[in-house]
C-alpha cells in the first residue's frame, strides 16, 4: 500500500516552485501542502506546520456575507494562495462579497468541507469531483479552458537518463502518488496496472503520496522515486516557466485525455448565486485586471461545462471497483 507521508493535516513541501498553474488547474486543481525536503530520505521530510487559511480582504464598507471557497492540493500553498486571493478577490468584487479561502491538503478534506456546507465552492480535480458528484451530489459551476481546450492527461515521468519507457519497466521501483483521490496522479496509474492484472501494492517495491503534483516531480527529479504519476498542466505549466524540476525528468508515457479539474459547488447552493457565480467566471477574461492574470496562469477562460465530460473517469473509477486486483487503493 502507498505509504501516507505524515499525518491527515500535514504535507511535505518542495523548494524552489513555481507559480500556480491553471488554478491547479483549476484555477484544480490546490491545497495546502509541504514542502518535501531536500533530504535522500522521505521519512524526514518535516510534518509539523499547521496550515493557516487565507481571508480575502472585503470590499469597503461591504458587510456581506463571504464568499466561501475550499481549494484542494495540486500546487504548493505559498504560490497558491497569492494567486487564488487574486483571482477570488475579483469574484468577490464582482459579487460585491468578501471571500474566505480555505486550503486543504487532500481532496477527501475538501469534498468534506463542501458536502457538510462548510464552504460555498470548491476547486478540486476530476477524480474528487467524480466521487463528490456520486455521493452527495456535487455540482459543476465552470472549468478552465486552457490552450483552447477543457481537457489534461496523466504523465508517467521518471528521472532524466532513466532507462524506463513505459510504466511497465518500473516494476519493482519505488513510485510517487499525489492523492488517493486524484485521477490523474494516482487513478490513472492504478487502472493502467489493473488492465494487466497488477496493483500499486505487487507492483512497485514501495510507493508513497506527494500530496502535490510538484512534490512528485520534485521527487523523482531528486531521485527521492524512479518514477510518478502527474497532472500535464502541471507538468507542461512548470516546464514553460524553466523549473529545474522538469529539466530533470523525462515523460515515458501519457494518457488519454480527460475532463478538466473544475470548480464545484453544493446542490443545495442558492440557485441565484449559483448563476451570479457562474456568470462571473465564465466573464472574468474580460476583466483587464484579471487578463494578465490568467493569462501568467495559462488559463483562457473559464467556462459552463456538464458531467459528460468526466465519464471516462467515473468509468475507470467504477472498472477499478468492481475488478479488484490485490488492493488497487488505499
Amino acid at each position: 500500500m502507498p505509504q501516507r507521508l505524515g499525518r491527515d493535516n500535514c504535507f511535505g513541501s518542495i523548494s524552489r516552485t513555481a507559480t500556480l498553474v491553471t488554478l491547479g488547474l483549476v484555477l484544480a486543481a490546490v491545497a495546502t501542502i509541504w514542502w518535501i525536503a531536500r533530504t535522500p530520505d522521505l521519512r524526514q521530510i518535516d510534518t509539523s506546520v499547521t496550515i493557516q487559511d487565507a481571508v480575502v480582504p472585503a470590499l469597503p464598507l461591504n458587510k456581506n456575507k463571504p464568499l466561501r471557497v475550499v481549494i484542494a492540493a495540486m500546487i504548493s500553498p505559498e504560490r497558491t494562495a497569492n494567486t487564488y486571493s487574486q483571482v477570488m478577490q475579483l469574484i468577490g468584487e464582482r459579487l460585491g462579497r468578501p471571500v474566505e479561502i480555505s486550503q486543504r491538503k487532500t481532496y477527501a478534506e475538501a469534498n468534506a468541507m463542501l458536502k457538510n456546507h462548510k464552504v460555498d465552492l470548491a476547486m478540486v480535480c476530476s477524480g474528487a469531483y467524480v466521487e463528490g458528484k456520486d455521493t452527495f451530489g456535487m455540482e459543476l459551476l465552470v472549468a478552465p479552458v486552457v490552450h483552447g481546450k477543457k481537457i489534461y492527461y496523466s504523465y508517467i515521468i521518471v528521472p532524466k537518463g532513466s532507462p524506463a519507457k513505459r510504466l511497465d519497466d518500473l516494476r519493482g521501483k519505488r513510485f510517487a502518488f499525489t492523492d488517493p483521490k486524484s485521477n490523474t496522479g494516482f487513478l490513472v496509474p492504478s487502472y493502467m496496472l489493473a488492465q494487466q492484472q497488477k496493483s500499486p501494492e505487487n507492483f512497485f517495491s514501495d510507493s508513497f503520496f506527494t500530496y502535490s503534483h510538484d512534490n512528485s516531480i520534485h521527487a523523482v527529479a531528486e531521485g527521492l522515486a524512479d518514477g510518478a504519476a502527474v497532472d500535464s498542466l502541471v507538468w507542461d505549466y512548470l516546464d514553460a516557466t524553466g523549473s529545474p524540476d522538469t529539466r530533470r525528468t523525462s515523460i515515458i508515457e501519457k494518457s488519454p485525455p480527460y475532463g478538466i479539474p473544475p470548480i464545484v459547488v453544493h446542490p443545495e447552493l442558492d440557485g441565484q448565486l449559483k448563476r451570479t457565480l457562474r456568470s462571473a467566471f465564465s466573464t472574468l477574461h474580460t476583466d483587464p485586471k484579471a487578463k494578465e492574470l490568467l493569462r501568467n496562469l495559462q488559463i483562457d477562460r473559464f467556462e459552463a461545462t456538464d458531467d459528460s465530460m468526466y465519464a471516462t473517469v467515473r468509468q475507470m473509477a467504477r472498472w477499478l471497483m468492481n475488478n479488484p486486483v490485490g488492493k488497487a487503493t488505499p
